[in-house]
């Protein structure tokens, strides 16, 4: 298996591999999603150009119609810019989400990793990391960072990512992929900035909780990236059905506004919630604004997950990231009733018990 993800759980386990809103869809979208399968749109091509879901995707966000390209998940953007501008270098600013070693070996594009900043507990990102490197590795590099970043939850300083980007050379872009930016306050996020060379990437199932609708968007003030990534994805890369829905739903900006805001609230207090917790047993974890955990456990994977999905729990092995180990895990934020079960079973495994909330 060459691809390494989470979301695939064994049969009848909790899954906390999978970052995914704990409060689930909003009601709205899960309505209209089943109004359109009863007037089964999936029978018709959707429209390839997305003229109504850019429109929509803009007025949400407050950017320019023509700065948005639809995308299948934020994911698809990462392989789509590398095929589309065939950079001199690829360089990621890691830990960091993405089959960047897959893409390097495919195209012959060679792949330079900068490391996040590590201060105690919290990462943090280091532009000065990436203005050391040599000017050549600078020049038409494609840079990718997440933010907040995955898997470590760091969240870095639009002024920061914005620094960082000051030291790039000429024909190289920076891609920000800001797939749990709605999870952190969206406050330092990089949509609308009108500087070139930069793209960001966005998804809408993880705040919606539908990961198989695979939806999300790149913004970009860049025309010439704009134009070469629409020319190279494949013309109906958002099905019928997710484009359609998307389009009806992101008009209701006040109900999703409020949907947002009770989320993140939810979320703060169950992450905090977890990491005491996962202290209190002993576990180390790392700083987060997003809806999962980084933690570093004493018994190093497999045979620490296989303990768990003993117990009915499954956390994502964290060791297929760049500079992360076998004792590394990343732990999404659930239900309160399953974030209890979670520390049980953790602390059952690590012969301690977990403390009342």
């Amino acid at each position: 298996m060459l691809r390494v993800h989470g979301g695939r759980p064994p049969p009848g386990v909790l899954d906390f591999s999978s970052p995914l809103n704990p409060l689930g869809p909003p009601r709205i979208l899960v309505e209209t999603i089943e109004r359109l399968v009863r007037e089964r749109v999936y029978g018709v091509y959707p429209d390839y150009d997305y003229g109504g879901l850019r429109e929509a995707i803009a007025e949400h966000y407050g950017v320019a119609a023509e700065s948005v390209v639809p995308l299948n998940g934020a994911a698809e953007g990462l392989s789509l810019l590398v095929l589309a501008l065939r950079p001199r270098r690829l360089v990621t600013v890691e830990p960091t989400f993405g089959d960047h070693a897959l893409a390097s070996r495919a195209l012959g594009i060679p792949w330079l990793a900068v490391p996040y900043a590590l201060d105690g507990l919290e990462y943090r990102l280091d532009p000065e990391a990436l203005c050391r490197l040599p000017e050549e590795s600078r020049r038409g590099s494609l840079v990718v960072l997440s933010n907040p970043n995955n898997p470590t939850g760091s969240l870095a300083s639009r002024s920061s990512i914005e620094e960082l980007a000051a030291c790039l050379e000429e024909g190289s872009v920076l891609v920000v992929d800001e797939a749990f930016s709605d999870f952190a306050g969206d406050s330092e996020s990089l949509l609308g900035i009108d500087s070139g060379g930069i793209v960001v990437l966005r998804s809408f199932t993880k705040m919606m909780a539908v990961p198989g609708l695979r939806a999300g968007f790149m913004y970009t003030p860049d025309a010439r990236v704009r134009a070469l990534v629409d020319s190279v994805r494949q013309p109906w890369n958002v099905n019928a059905l997710a484009s359609m829905a998307l389009e009806e739903v992101l008009r209701e900006r006040s109900l999703l506004r409020d949907f947002v805001n009770k989320t993140v609230e939810y979320v703060s207090a169950e992450r905090e919630l977890l990491a005491s917790g996962l202290r209190a047993l002993g576990i180390e974890v790392y700083g987060s604004r997003a809806p999962f955990l980084l933690v570093r456990q004493p018994e190093p994977h497999p045979g620490f997950n296989e303990k768990l999905v003993g117990r009915g729990i499954y956390v994502r092995d964290a060791s297929s990231f760049s500079h992360l180990t076998p004792h590394h895990s990343r732990v999404s934020v659930r239900s309160r009733a399953d974030n209890l079960r979670l520390l049980e079973a953790v602390g059952d495994v690590v012969g301690r018990s977990p403390q009342e909330p």
